[in-house]
């Protein structure tokens, strides 16, 4: 995926760049696609895709997710962070999963992956 993300079909989103400016990355989204969004809806749209909008309708966006996610879909869209993971593993499973970050991915990828921002 990270090494054909230069390709004019691919586009990368992050959760942390969402959570930071989800307008601006809506914008960079409809751009890519080449869609073109009448300013007066931008307001809306933003609000619709806020954390707090799924938050609050959860269960009708993700109709089918109890049987897949522990919890349902409340679960699922939760604290609106990254890596709460973390939060779960041991210290020994940490260690693994750092180990196959190191053995699997390129540092550039892995940073974009944990953080989001630009893309090298």
């Amino acid at each position: 995926m990270y090494k054909r993300q230069h390709l004019a079909n691919i586009y990368l989103v992050h959760f942390n760049d969402l959570s930071r400016d989800l307008e601006g990355e809506m914008r960079k989204v409809a751009k890519f696609l080449d869609i073109e969004v009448p300013e007066r809806l931008w307001p809306g749209l933003v609000e619709q895709a806020s954390f707090e909008t799924m938050k609050a309708d959860a269960e009708t966006l993700l109709p089918t997710i109890d049987g897949i996610f522990a919890g349902g879909a409340k679960a699922f869209i939760h604290r609106g962070t990254n890596g709460r993971w973390r939060e779960v593993l041991s210290e020994a499973e940490l260690r693994e999963c750092d180990a196959a970050i190191a053995r699997t991915l390129t540092p550039d990828c892995a940073r974009w992956l944990e953080h989001g921002g630009p893309l090298d």
